[in-house]
């Protein structure tokens, strides 16, 4: 499990990292130079935060507790998962499993410091910054291979781990998924960006439900952010608005078939994480809309308050 995080990582090559990669290119596009990534980050990072910390404390009265949880129960009985054990009695971490947590956490500061100063990616006689999903897969990679050196992990075993299966199929599941969306908008386009076009233009701030419910067809927060922001430019929304409506592009949590979704899935020994009986009814759902509805509120005071 050591190396899958970062291959995971790579593969899945960062949604929110391309996404916030084509916002910036839209800024660029058309001329608003002075939109980049710390604008965005001074309004994204401490919405979201707080969007987080919203979802995080509604999980918590959501439910039953486990000693009280009929399934997880029943598979602590059938000996399905481990009985938990006090801190005293588990067994401590290899030296390998901290040398592999600090490799990932230095890849990533890596990343964003790469994001925050694109003249670190320009290559001699390129006529731009190499893009960041790009920058993203050479990092992981390059830093799974670097634990693979340091740890001696058994190579055979990587592909074994709970976390590369839960990757794989979360990957084949993305793709399949993101191509359907992406299919159905395009087909549908002429309808659908109108609609939304004429509902923006009565109320903007709605202009948020049309990239929360694309991002649902979609699959893909940046597609959703190349399909649909232009249009937002042109509604004349202004970019600081735009920006604090950004994570309602990550709407890919209301139908549970997202990669990350099935993931998280797989990894609960407990069975508590479903997908749920009618579908629209997953454990992401409550949290994700009050993360979402919260991270884009907050957003759009900040937006006013900073500029």
């Amino acid at each position: 499990m050591i190396v899958s995080g970062p291959v995971y990582t790579a593969i899945t090559g960062s949604p929110v990292a391309a996404a916030t990669a084509a916002m910036i290119g839209l800024f660029a596009e058309k001329g608003m130079t002075q939109w980049g990534l710390p604008q965005i980050l001074m309004i994204c990072v401490p919405a979201t935060l707080t969007g987080v910390v919203a979802g995080a404390l509604v999980s918590m009265f959501l439910g039953k507790d486990l000693k009280d949880d009929p399934e997880y129960r029943a598979r602590l009985a059938a000996g399905d998962i481990p009985a938990p054990q006090a801190a005293a009695d588990r067994q401590p971490h290899k030296p390998a499993a901290k040398i592999s947590a600090y490799l990932f956490l230095s890849g990533v500061a890596l990343v964003v410091l790469l994001g925050f100063f694109p003249d670190l990616r320009q290559l001699c006689g390129a006529k731009g910054a190499i893009g960041m999903p790009i920058v993203i897969e050479v990092v992981m990679m390059s830093v799974a291979a670097i634990m693979l050196m340091l740890t001696r992990v058994n190579v055979d075993a990587v592909p074994k781990t709970a976390t590369r299966r839960a990757g794989v199929v979360a990957v084949i599941g993305i793709f399949g998924l993101a191509w359907l969306g992406d299919s159905f908008i395009a087909a549908n386009k002429e309808v659908i960006v109108p609609a939304i076009g004429h509902l923006a233009e009565v109320a903007p701030w709605t202009f948020a439900f049309g990239l929360f419910f694309s991002s649902v067809l979609l699959y893909s927060q940046a597609a959703t952010t190349r399909a649909l922001m232009p249009l937002g430019i042109v509604l004349g929304i202004p970019p600081q608005f735009l920006i604090a409506m950004f994570p309602s592009v990550n709407g890919d949590f209301f139908i549970p078939t997202y990669g990350s979704l099935i993931a998280a899935i797989n990894f609960d020994l407990s069975g508590t994480t479903k997908i749920g009986k009618y579908v629209l009814n997953p454990s992401f759902m409550i949290p994700g809309l009050v993360a979402t509805a919260t991270a884009v509120s907050t957003g759009l005071l900040l937006a006013r308050l900073m500029f």
